[in-house]
């Protein structure tokens, strides 16, 4: 990386940090639970240093699951954990092959796949999915979905919105008929890069926020 790149990249993260700071404070709503199909939703609670009131840290889902999950989260979530060993998608069987260290797959209800991305064994998914589970607060959801990556259709996309959630919806490109997808354009599939992508898109504070504030 050139020089010029390194500064810029000093002072971005400079940038960064003060906003964080900044939110941290002015943020009132602390005991919220965000639903996420990738590890964007961790990156909310590191942005404000808040512990994970959701099982959603770590892993992801593929976009038909994550809809699947989100028609009855409180039936999914009340599921064990199922370990498979193979997932049903090629892609993350492939990626097993090439990922720095296998991770852990489950189900949940026999409908809904996990893929526990950030996790190095079963026993480690095991311990800390259900706790966290344990730690949702019903009323107080936030969902977040990326409608461009993982098999997400215009369908699902379009479903998505409907459902009765405070929620947050991210594209890489326009859907046809959903005017409130928050477009990124410097968009990545990654879900923790994803996360400051998206922060000069749409207003984060205001989102947490509960919707009679």
């Amino acid at each position: 990386m050139s020089i010029l790149g390194r500064v810029r990249n000093k002072i971005n993260e400079e940038l960064y940090q003060r906003r964080r700071r900044r939110e941290q404070q002015q943020l009132h709503n602390r005991d919220f639970t965000v639903i996420s199909n990738d590890c964007w939703g961790a990156e909310v609670y590191k942005h404000f240093d808040l512990p994970f009131n959701t099982p959603f840290i770590g892993l992801m889902l593929m976009a038909p699951d994550f809809i699947e999950l989100l028609r009855n989260p409180r039936y999914y979530l009340s599921q064990p954990l199922v370990f498979q060993e193979k997932s049903r998608y090629d892609m993350i069987n492939e990626l097993q092959k090439t990922h720095k260290h296998p991770f852990p797959v489950a189900t949940l209800g026999d409908k809904v796949e996990l893929q526990f991305l950030h996790y190095h064994s079963q026993e480690e998914a095991a311990a800390k999915w259900p706790r966290r589970v344990e730690r949702i607060n019903w009323d107080n959801l936030r969902v977040k979905f990326d409608g461009s990556k993982d098999f997400a259709t215009p369908e699902l996309v379009r479903e998505f919105t409907k459902l009765p959630y405070q929620k947050l919806l991210l594209l890489e490109k326009p859907v046809a008929g959903v005017p409130e997808g928050v477009l990124v354009p410097d968009y990545t599939t990654n879900g923790m890069e994803l996360f400051r992508r998206s922060l000069s898109h749409f207003d984060l504070l205001n989102w947490l926020q509960p919707k009679s504030a």
